[in-house]
């Protein structure tokens, strides 16, 4: 499997993930100028911004780890855009789904 099927199957199985916890996802890749967001969730009244990451295998670390201050920075400057737009007084969250070869994990509130 090529590195991007790779992660568009590891995006799809998060978002199911998601839809089981009873989310609604909004947006899925939204891209601004600043970066992207994998996914945008609403877990009931909180608008979640979720980074998805996944790893066939730890030998570069776990997926968590991958999701570095620069990560989290680009993050945060895309959901200020779009909250600016769409959103300016939703109560807003970080997570990451971290997928480590046949584990699913979601880290709510992963960072600020």
């Amino acid at each position: 499997m090529s590195r991007a099927a790779f992660g568009r199957a590891s995006e799809e199985l998060a978002v199911r993930y998601l839809a089981s916890l009873g989310w609604g996802i909004e947006g899925r890749n939204l891209r601004t100028p600043d970066g992207e967001i994998d996914i945008v969730a609403r877990d009931g009244e909180t608008l979640v911004f979720v980074e998805v990451k996944a790893r066939s295998s730890r030998t570069f670390g776990s997926a968590l780890s991958a999701v570095d201050g620069r990560k989290r920075a680009r993050m945060r400057a895309v959901a200020e855009d779009y909250l600016q737009f769409l959103a300016p007084q939703a109560k807003v969250r970080f997570d990451v789904v971290a997928i480590d070869g046949a584990s699913i994990r979601l880290y709510r509130g992963a960072f600020t």
